[in-house]
């Protein structure tokens, strides 16, 4: 099974989203070190920690946030900036992820 892909929340549970392109996004990563790699450079997100996502945890966000799209963030991009990116549907985060129950909250 592969490692699930990431995104950032705050100890408050609230998960990191911003707009990207004009849409409400919620950034990903490809797995924890990436997330941390990013977090380091941008020093805003210091007050998130790395969260596993699966099914469990994309349906609660969707049925809190319905137009929520999905930003794989390009980790290797040196910018303090979650662009560029590219955009992934919730069925590719899980796809690409894994699909264990690995969040224990959202």
């Amino acid at each position: 099974m592969n490692e699930p892909m990431y995104a950032l929340q705050r100890a408050n549970g609230e998960w990191l989203t911003t707009e990207i392109e004009g849409a409400r996004c919620l950034p990903v990563f490809q797995n924890a070190a990436a997330a941390q790699r990013v977090k380091a450079r941008v020093g805003a997100l210091m007050v998130y920690l790395p969260q596993p996502l699966d099914t469990a945890v994309l349906e609660r966000l969707r049925q809190r946030l319905p137009d929520l799209k999905f930003w794989l963030v390009d980790e290797t991009n040196p910018n303090a900036s979650l662009t560029p990116g590219r955009w992934l549907s919730a069925q590719e985060v899980v796809a690409l992820g894994g699909d264990g129950d690995y969040a224990l909250t959202a």
